[in-house]
């Protein structure tokens, strides 16, 4: 992938509104927007494991995101992490929240009442940061 495949594709999804459970153009959660930004890059990863979800699955199942995305690529350090990685967040004691880095200190991601958009991942964000996983396809 270039940058500036990977910098069209962050336009495209830049200003969509948050939607619990999104998976279109319409309205995205944090996986609905991973899903269509590598789907949209020809790469396939799944958008769900199956089952329903609440808008409190966080509270139900905790670990329910963190065990979704380690089916996803491989594990790496935060010092490996490069653009078209997948960066996990550890929100409210657990990992609920997920976004792809596009370059060395900017991530895309999607906020519950905020639409898709960047964020430098600056201190705050690298204090919950929690991992990050490599897809293969993106290199």
């Amino acid at each position: 992938m270039t940058t500036q495949q990977i910098m069209q594709t962050v336009r495209s999804l830049v200003g969509i509104p948050y939607k619990h459970g999104g998976r279109t153009m319409e309205g995205l959660d944090c996986l609905g927007l991973i899903h269509v930004f590598y789907r949209q890059l020809g790469i396939m990863i799944p958008d769900h494991d199956g089952r329903e979800y609440s808008p409190n699955w966080y509270k139900e199942d905790p670990e329910r995101f963190y065990r979704g995305l380690q089916k996803i690529g491989s594990e790496i350090s935060p010092a490996q992490m490069k653009p078209l990685d997948l960066v996990y967040f550890k929100i409210g004691g657990a990992v609920t929240h997920a976004g792809v880095l596009i370059d060395e200190g900017h991530f895309l991601h999607v906020l519950k009442g905020k639409p898709v958009h960047v964020s430098p991942l600056n201190l705050a964000w690298r204090k919950r940061l929690a991992g990050a996983r490599r897809l293969p396809s993106c290199y």
